[in-house]
């Protein structure tokens, strides 16, 4: 598949394995539903954007008839391969452009505020840019996009850290990247944001409550 390609990292909906920060204050079942809940609102969100998708999940392949339309552009199925986060999400990036697909984007699940027009933008910025970051309020990223293959900035990082953001715009500082920055969102990682985002209409994820 040539051309602009979105690549969306998912875990399995396994109790215990999803949203393990949050499980620790509301319970591993209805974290697994604020999971349920953020990955059908990241698949609204990319339904309706022309372009063929790939969905990295991280333990085993689902189902197709189990994951509801994402649209009528082409959809892959695939597994996470990797150490750690880094070489999972340089994996995928080489997945695609060894397939020629390029631009390529890669979200995940976790930022409720994401909508069409960020990934709209981001694809817009790298046509003048190396890469592109969406940064997260908890110091991370909820959005990277790249070009070409950009080793640098999947090693050396402390990931799940409030300073990944701010050492991979070093590293590509350091390659003479040229780097577009979309505007800053939050994640959903604990009871704190799950609170913000449910009385903010934002997330509607509750089916029995806790």
């Amino acid at each position: 598949m040539k051309g602009p390609i979105l690549n969306i990292f998912l875990k399995n909906p396994v109790p215990g394995k999803v949203k393990t920060r949050l499980a620790k204050d509301i319970g591993e079942e209805a974290a697994l539903e604020v999971y349920q809940a953020l990955v059908e609102k990241t698949r609204t969100v990319c339904k309706d954007l022309d372009v063929p998708k790939v969905l990295w999940f991280d333990s085993y392949l689902p189902n197709p008839s189990d994951l509801g339309s994402w649209g009528h552009s082409p959809l892959l199925i695939r597994k996470q391969e990797g150490k750690d986060l880094g070489e999972k999400m340089r994996n995928a990036f080489l997945y695609c452009f060894q397939n020629g697909s390029s631009p390529a984007i890669l979200i995940g699940s976790d930022c409720p505020e994401l909508d069409p027009l960020h990934l709209k933008e981001a694809f817009q910025i790298l046509d003048h840019k190396d890469v592109v970051l969406g940064p997260a309020k908890d110091g991370g990223y909820y959005l990277v996009g790249l070009k070409s293959d950009t080793p640098e900035l999947f090693h050396g990082i402390e990931w799940s850290t409030e300073t990944v953001f701010a050492r991979s715009l070093e590293k590509l500082q350091w390659a003479r990247k040229q780097v577009g920055l979309l505007p800053v969102l939050s994640d959903l990682d604990d009871v704190q944001d799950l609170e913000y985002f449910e009385s903010n209409g934002i997330l509607d994820w509750k089916k029995n409550g806790y």
